[in-house]
């Protein structure tokens, strides 16, 4: 996929709810609003959030460079990294 913006990092994610793996996500995580490693948003592209009924749930995230977070799904995809 190809990157839309400069300011955006799009990734393609492993989705993981209470555990259990659910899919495959591409994300795009916004640079411009990373102000820590420990909070930053991103947007979930494509609406797969709303067909597995991820809207307002906490989710993990695993990406390509082995690090996961947990994210909490708001509506129109966008997602949230708070510390623990």
């Amino acid at each position: 996929m190809e990157d839309v913006s400069r300011n955006n990092h799009i990734q393609d994610v492993k989705v993981y709810f209470s555990g259990n793996f659910l899919g495959c996500l591409t994300v795009s995580i916004e640079r411009t609003k990373q102000t820590t490693n420990s909070i930053w948003e991103g947007q979930i592209l494509g609406s797969d959030y709303l067909v597995w009924g991820l809207n307002h749930k906490k989710v993990n995230l695993q990406f390509e460079d082995g690090s996961g977070f947990d994210v909490v799904v708001r509506p129109g995809g966008k997602i949230f990294r708070t510390s623990k």
